[in-house]
């Protein structure tokens, strides 16, 4: 009875008020800035060193070749089904998964991660066409790297993981490793891309997913840093 009286004649307040001026759900941020910074810097570490050795080093370049070489030959009797399967990714059949994560995500109220896979998939292929347009190539071949189809195939890979419940994550992941993997022997297999071609894809999908998870964490530490209306009065 008397704590009882005690709680009902007492002013509703809260136990724990929340810290003047910190909005809440903004931690994190120091292990995303560096966490995004080490990724960045392994990504482009990867992507440099893709060309260096595998490019522009006449050794490294043979071997790179010569492997390629080797899973075209294995691979040889099927070179037509897996034609027909790396043409269907396209700008068409892109676009329209990336609408439908992004609309999941929306679904899940989950904007940031909407806008994170649209930025990443759109970024990696800026990227990666960007690099093929640049770099130098032996003689007067056509540079082919990093394989655009590996790029955006581990990019949507990536975006589905942050649109999709965490429940359906796991799924996801091994479907994304099924399909990346059997993109990257495609690629070869057909003789499109070289490995080096394809590590590189992946050098620049880390490299672009490190510098939006720094972004991510800068932009947490300006929201925790950001003076607030005043003490927040909590409901009992």
């Amino acid at each position: 009875m008397t704590s009882a009286g005690t709680i009902a004649t007492r002013p509703t307040v809260p136990l724990r008020p929340l810290p003047t001026g910190r909005a809440p759900k903004s931690g994190g941020w120091a292990a995303r800035v560096v966490g995004g910074v080490l990724l960045g810097a392994a990504g482009t570490l990867v992507v440099v060193s893709s060309w260096v050795l595998l490019v522009a080093d006449d050794h490294g370049r043979r071997i790179d070749h010569a492997l390629m070489l080797a899973v075209e030959d294995r691979f040889s009797g099927a070179q037509g089904r897996l034609l027909d399967l790396l043409g269907l990714v396209n700008v068409a059949s892109v676009g329209l998964v990336l609408l439908v994560l992004a609309g999941i995500a929306l679904l899940r109220r989950r904007p940031g991660a909407a806008a994170a896979g649209v930025v990443l998939v759109l970024a990696t292929q800026a990227l990666t066409q960007g690099l093929k347009s640049v770099l130098p190539r032996e003689g007067s071949a056509e540079n082919s790297l990093p394989s655009g189809h590996v790029t955006v195939i581990t990019a949507l890979v990536v975006a589905a993981l942050l649109a999709l419940p965490v429940a359906l994550r796991w799924v996801a992941g091994l479907v994304g490793v099924v399909l990346v993997a059997g993109a990257s022997v495609a690629v070869m297999a057909v003789g499109w891309h070289r490995p080096g071609d394809v590590v590189a894809a992946f050098g620049v999908v880390a490299a672009v997913g490190g510098v939006l998870l720094l972004v991510d964490g800068v932009r947490r530490a300006v929201v925790r840093e950001r003076p607030g209306p005043g003490p927040t009065m909590s409901r009992y």
